[in-house]
């Protein structure tokens, strides 16, 4: 059954991938979550035909859809142990995962976060990210602050205060972090401090500047030594140790997603296609995308090399060899 309305007005906000890379995760701006078998899809883009007796279960359809909540979009997702985690209006919660019956359960747990001093409305979970080492989840938050969240116990264990506008994203390698804020800057972290200890502005470079866009900056990826960043400025790249830009990207309007992959780098944004490039700055991939603006990205090499790419569309666009694009998945329809 296709449900027509969601069809033309669903905008996928967010995925996530299970700790055993079998299962994928979509939010949308409806409050929903459509989980989708990634061994199924993988198998399916490798000619692998579905029997008569599996055309309910199609790679294409959500296993699962849940409805989380209808007062607000999925804003982020994460997964940690049997638990998928989900950021909303100033709170995050944990949802039991099943992989036997590979379903998600009842909500678990909730953390709250404090709310903002000045508003009565709680800000949103704009994006989470987690580190494995030590149970430490990294939310950042439309009140401007970062939270560290242990999964331990629930408690807000630590608040980095610095941005003066939202965050976008976080990302992190081993004790460093970084925050891309409305703000337009980038802000460097020790996770073991409360104040950042450097700060990127690439709006205030010349060669950067693109005024038709603005200064935020919507996506940051970092590696042990490089960083890259975007959003109404070029799309570039710096390093770490320097703090010096030494590459920026020819993507055509804003960047909302990036990261690295196999010695490349990737960029989705405001463009019908997903750019990947090498370290000199030239494209070596484009891949066409189902929507206008692509949001979110997953991405895994094992034990499934899979690539999913999401945004201003009901449709999700796969990729498992990450330069073209093999299926497209399908959120407004439902197993009959």
């Amino acid at each position: 059954m296709i449900d027509i309305g969601r069809c033309y007005y669903t905008t996928i906000h967010s995925q996530t991938l299970s700790t055993d890379g079998r299962f994928l995760f979509c939010g949308s701006n409806f409050g929903e979550i459509f989980v989708f078998s990634v061994e199924r899809i993988t198998a399916s883009s490798n000619g692998t035909e579905a029997t008569p007796m599996e055309l309910d279960i199609l790679p294409t359809i959500p296993v699962q859809t849940l409805p989380v909540t209808d007062r607000c979009p999925i804003y982020s997702m994460a997964f940690h142990k049997d638990f998928l985690i989900v950021g909303l209006n100033g709170e995050i919660c944990g949802f039991q995962w099943s992989s036997k019956s590979g379903s998600i359960g009842k909500k678990a747990w909730t953390v709250k976060l404090p709310a903002p001093p000045e508003s009565a409305d709680m800000s949103e979970v704009n994006y989470m990210w987690l580190t494995h080492g030590d149970d430490r989840l990294y939310a950042g938050c439309g009140d401007n602050v970062l939270y560290c969240v242990s999964l331990e116990d629930g408690r807000v264990c630590r608040e980095f205060h610095g941005h003066t506008d939202y965050i976008h994203c976080v990302t992190g390698c081993s004790n460093k972090l970084a925050t891309a804020s409305e703000d337009g800057s980038i802000l460097l972290w020790d996770s073991r401090q409360k104040n950042s200890y450097a700060k990127i502005e690439p709006h205030k470079k010349p060669a950067l500047q693109r005024s038709e866009f603005g200064r935020w900056q919507g996506t940051v990826a970092m590696t042990e030594d490089w960083l890259v960043c975007g959003g109404g400025p070029r799309f570039s790249l710096w390093h770490l140790r320097s703090l010096d830009c030494t590459a920026d990207f020819d993507f055509p309007d804003r960047v909302h997603v990036s990261g690295f992959v196999d010695d490349l780098i990737y960029a989705g944004g405001d463009y019908p296609k997903f750019y990947q490039y090498n370290f000199n700055g030239d494209v070596t991939a484009e891949i066409p995308t189902s929507g206008s603006s692509v949001y979110s990205v997953a991405l895994q090499t094992e034990p499934y090399r899979f690539l999913s790419i999401a945004g201003a569309s009901a449709q999700v666009d796969v990729c498992t060899n990450f330069s073209y694009r093999d299926i497209i998945l399908n959120t407004c329809v439902k197993p009959r």
